[in-house]
């Protein structure tokens, strides 16, 4: 194994840690922090797909998504979409 592929591995699972300590601190902050991205992925899921309904375009609705756009906000929604777009071409 490459110590480039080592260091990503061990910076992920450091990461990792530092997300679950930081729940496990305050876990009724970090459930509603996850509540509030799951809420705004939702939301913003749904107006990409009530807008894309004009062109026949849609993005699936589940729990990957959801989080992928509520986390990362409007770069994750601009992933989702390009992923649809690069793997599903319409």
């Amino acid at each position: 194994m490459r110590l480039e592929s080592i260091l990503l591995w061990v910076g992920g699972g450091v990461l990792g840690l530092l997300i679950v300590a930081q729940f496990f601190r305050s876990p009724l902050r970090g459930m509603w922090m996850l509540v509030k991205t799951v809420v705004f992925g939702c939301v913003s899921i749904f107006v990409i797909n009530w807008a894309g309904s004009y062109v026949h375009f849609h993005l699936p609705f589940n729990p990957a998504t959801a989080l992928t756009a509520g986390f990362l906000g409007i770069p994750g929604l601009a992933a989702l979409i390009a992923l649809k777009l690069w793997v599903f071409p319409v």
